[in-house]
Parts: C-alpha cells; structure tokens; sequence
C-alpha cells in the first residue's frame, strides 16, 4: 500500500511538473514566493480592527459591542499570529522527525524534474507553505465569518500550495498533510480565540 502511494505521489509530481511553460514557471514562482504576500498580511491585521469586517455570525460581532475596538482587535492579530506560529513548529517537528527527502532530493526522480525555484531544502513532509497558508486561511475565515472572503481566501491558500507541486518542491501528500495539519491548528486556535473573546466580554458587562 505504502510503495503503491508514493508511486501514486511520483506520477501526479511528475505530470504536474511537466506542464511547465516560462509563463506558468512565472505564476507558480510569483505564488510561492513569502515577501509577495507581506500587504496581504498587513491587510489582514488591520481589518481585525475594523468591526464592518466581521460578520453577523462572527464570535467579534457577537461579544465586541461589550469590548474595546482595539481590544477585540488585539485578541484576533494574537490568535492569527498563535496559529501561524503553531503551524510553523508543527511542521518543522514532522519534518525532522520523518525526514522524507523534497521531490528534488528524491533518488528516484533525479534528472527528471524542471526545478525553476530550485531543490530546496532536504525534507519535505510537510509542506510549510501548505500549513501556513491554509492555517491563515481557515483561522480568519472563521474569525470575519463571511462567505465571500472565506471562498477568496480558501482559493489562495489552494493556489499557493499547488504551485509547491507545480515547482516539485513538495510531493501531493506533503501538501495534503500540510493543509490538513493547518486547518485542525487553525480549529484549534479558533476555539480558544473564541473562548478568551467571551471571558473579556464578561469582565466589561
């Protein structure tokens, strides 16, 4: 079963990554890329701020009448940023203790890949990239709980995690697991966002 899977892991890699043109190498690198994404993050962090943002059915709309705007705010960025550091740790943990080798480091494909970002490091389950994309994704989405940014931000954090297939630095488990891995942090962390949200609210009623 397992040889049968990683087989499965080498075709789908290697037929993704043999679509390659300059133009989708151009796309997929601008996607992976961290420093592209340095506004979207600042955005987010001042949306936190702003109650119009949150939702009807958000945890903000529901207890920040009781809380300081700058509160609820604080509360949120602290939430996003417990998360992404959670993911980040989670995900260096597995990878030193699995230690399976990037697609690029891969014995068996060796020569057969176009890398345009290069091999990358040596150890590739999971995918970073993958855990903190959809962790970011999944754990505001639930903060503002609106539909339309919940679709807009899910989609990124699926085209950022594709394009890792797309340039081989990561197999098609490695970013499965990595999402996986990002949502139930992201859950998580909602969790005690909320919980921390209603205590505050209690102590200004």
């Amino acid at each position: 079963m397992m040889d049968w899977l990683i087989g499965l892991d080498h075709e789908i890699t290697l037929g993704l990554n043999a679509m390659h043109t300059p133009f989708w190498d151009s796309i997929m690198l601008f996607l992976s890329a961290k420093k592209v994404w340095i506004p979207l993050y600042a955005a987010l962090a001042v949306l936190l701020f702003i109650p119009k943002w949150y939702g009807r059915k958000s945890a903000a709309f529901r207890y920040g009448s009781r809380i300081p705007l700058w509160l609820t705010g604080l509360v949120g960025v602290l939430a996003v940023l417990l998360c992404f550091g959670l993911t980040e740790q989670v995900t260096n943990l597995v990878k030193n203790w699995v230690e399976r080798p990037r697609p690029g480091h891969d014995p068996l494909l060796v020569g057969l890949l176009h890398l345009p970002d290069g091999a990358g490091g040596g150890f590739g389950f999971f995918s970073a990239h993958a855990s903190n994309t959809f962790g970011l994704a999944v754990i505001t989405a639930m903060i503002f709980r609106r539909g339309w940014y919940s679709a807009g931000i899910v989609t990124w954090a699926v085209l950022v995690s594709f394009s890792r297939i797309y340039l081989a630095m990561h197999f098609t488990t490695d970013v499965l697991c990595g999402a996986l891995a990002g949502v139930l942090v992201a859950l998580a962390v909602y969790l005690l966002y909320r919980w921390f949200l209603s205590l505050i609210s209690k102590k200004y009623s």
